[in-house]
């Protein structure tokens, strides 16, 4: 009998022990895994820093070989060769593996486009009415509320008095939470979603009329150059707009040979389509560079008078008596891009790293106006 107890007291005891060593088991068992996901976690933390690390590497070497590009190739070739300005990616190859790694970079004319600093002189701090003029005809073209010029203004002017139906910090004060209105340059184009009116939508989102593009496909009868005269990337305010802080010999002419075709036609109430589709082919007949205004002296559409007494073409050059002229050829203002792309051995584009680096670079003072690593 004692026998029997013992041997029932020893299973119990075993039966103890071993549920014991289960649960010490089982409880390592979950501090090993945790510890273990912890530590995928942090290498996969460490992995991805590395590899963006490597990314803007990347990018900040396609920058500096774009700002190379501007500095050192002359500015006829840059446009037309078309590939000094986007060049395709650059495949890293063997020094990369087992990812692949590209590098690429682009630069633009910026000052082809209308710099939205411009709507306000900066030597008196008074509105440039040939600038709000400007953005009135770009304004009506996008559908984009008129008194959204004043807003405009009103950000950028350094006093207190409200411009037509614009907005000054009385208006910003007010809003849940308050916000303090800028009175100087914008730096970017984001900014201007605090202005009074605007949202990234009106910015960055396409807003050609309904059924354009549809429409677009349907004229199978227009020669090449109608065809590429406008498409879906003009109809982008961004693309059409800019900003940065113009420096004291900046004239806020617009470059011709950067200039798209709603900045064209916004230049002047008589402006056409037809002059802008002659422009257009002037420039591509002369490689994508025009040299001197002069050129475009003889295109029929720019023979039109003016309600100024004045051909278009006079207009434009600045040769029609108080005009100061709107077009130059020779771009000042580039913004130069670097983009470093890491994709992953999977060979995943979804998984790609991807880092950004970006300036803007004055090509008449040679030197960079506003940097940015994204």
């Amino acid at each position: 009998m004692n026998l029997y107890k013992r041997k029932r007291h020893f299973y119990k005891a075993g039966s103890a022990v071993i549920l014991l060593i289960f649960a010490m088991g089982l409880s390592s068992l979950t501090i090993a895994l945790k510890f273990w996901n912890d530590v995928q976690d942090e290498y996969a933390a460490s992995k991805t820093y590395t590899e963006g690390y490597k990314a803007h590497l990347l990018a900040l070497s396609g920058f500096q070989a774009g700002l190379s590009a501007i500095q050192t190739v002359p500015e006829e070739y840059l446009f037309q060769s078309g590939l000094a300005l986007s060049p395709p990616d650059i495949d890293i190859g063997n020094d990369c593996k087992p990812q692949k790694c590209f590098v690429r970079y682009s630069i633009q004319p910026e000052d082809g486009k209308l710099n939205v600093n411009f709507l306000v002189r900066k030597i008196d701090d008074e509105v440039d009415e040939t600038y709000r003029n400007i953005f009135i005809r770009l304004f009506t073209t996008f559908k984009i509320p008129l008194d959204n010029v004043d807003t405009l203004i009103d950000w950028i002017d350094q006093n207190d008095v409200t411009e037509g139906n614009g907005a000054e910090r009385s208006y910003y004060e007010t809003l849940t939470p308050p916000q303090k209105i800028k009175n100087y340059f914008i730096f970017s184009l984001p900014e201007i979603t605090q202005v009074k009116g605007f949202t990234p939508e009106m910015i960055f989102s396409n807003r050609a009329p309904e059924g354009w593009e549809e429409q677009q496909k349907e004229l199978a009868f227009l020669t090449e150059d109608e065809k590429t005269l406008l498409t879906k990337e003009d109809w982008i305010l961004a693309n059409n707009i800019t900003a940065y802080i113009p420096n004291d010999g900046d004239s806020g002419k617009i470059n011709i040979n950067a200039a798209r075709y709603h900045v064209l036609m916004s230049l002047s109430d008589t402006m056409t389509r037809q002059a802008v589709l002659e422009i257009f082919k002037l420039r591509n007949k002369e490689g994508g560079y025009i040299k001197d205004l002069k050129l475009l002296e003889n295109l029929p559409s720019l023979q039109v008078q003016t309600p100024a007494g004045v051909t278009l073409y006079e207009e434009l050059v600045g040769k029609g008596g108080s005009f100061t002229g709107m077009l130059k050829t020779e771009g000042e203002i580039y913004r130069i891009t670097g983009i470093g792309t890491i994709i992953p051995a999977s060979g995943n584009a979804n998984q790609a790293i991807i880092r950004t680096v970006w300036g803007l670079y004055d090509k008449r003072m040679r030197r960079l106006i506003f940097y940015q690593e994204d």
